[in-house]
């Protein structure tokens, strides 16, 4: 209608022409309001840029691919290889949203993933049964982080003390995990598991198995 509207992620400008248009002609100069009015929106749309707090970022697990459908290369998530097909990638928590760090980000991202993993091995919860009858483990508390605890430092010592060195484990969401004693009768216990798992917010379909700190799929 009556207004040009620019829009970047959450933010917008909007530009009224009839305005615009009065300048142009009384200064017959196209160039000099083009670039009065590039620089008001570069202003506004700039204050609203990313700033992270690295008091509340976190490695967060996922497929490797998550994300790669995107073209559009400002939007790239920053990741690095975990193991197999699972890549580490880094969050801000804001609160009721994960906002995904970009490549693009104006971020130190050494500092970045020294804070997250400081951040996530401050997070505690702990490996409970499943069933008394067997040596399959989950985790008490239900988290958005509770695949990616499998990496952390606290976990991996109650993995140690409770399974041992050689253990299968499912990460089919964000909030499952699921540790049990590297047996083959419990390969098809866990593809269960995995199938019956309803949180929409998935990981991996796949089991896996860890030797001495060796990531291998298994099924």
């Amino acid at each position: 209608k009556d207004l040009i509207y620019i829009g970047t992620g959450i933010t917008n400008v909007e530009l009224p022409i009839e305005v615009i248009y009065r300048e142009y002609i009384a200064s017959k100069d196209y160039r000099e309001v083009f670039m009065t009015y590039n620089k008001i929106i570069k202003e506004i749309l700039e204050q609203y840029n990313f700033s992270i707090d690295y008091n509340n970022v976190f490695p967060i697990l996922k497929y490797n691919t998550f994300g790669s459908s995107n073209n559009n290369k400002n939007l790239s998530f920053y990741k690095e290889d975990a193991f197999e097909d699972i890549s580490t990638f880094y969050v801000s928590d804001m609160n009721e949203v994960f906002r995904f760090v970009l490549r693009t980000d104006d971020v130190d991202f050494n500092k970045l993933k020294k804070r997250a993993w400081e951040n996530l091995n401050k997070l505690t919860n702990v490996l409970v049964k499943m069933d008394k009858s067997l040596d399959i483990y989950t985790l008490r508390f239900t988290t958005d982080f509770n695949a990616t605890l499998l990496l952390s430092s606290g976990l991996q010592k109650q993995i140690l003390k409770k399974v041992g060195q050689d253990y299968l484990f499912t990460i089919s969401s964000a909030t499952t995990l699921v540790i049990a004693k590297y047996k083959h009768e419990y390969i098809r216990i866990l593809e269960s598991l995995i199938q019956i798992d309803n949180d929409p917010n998935k990981i991996s379909d796949k089991v896996y198995r860890c030797t001495e700190g060796v990531y291998q799929i298994v099924s």
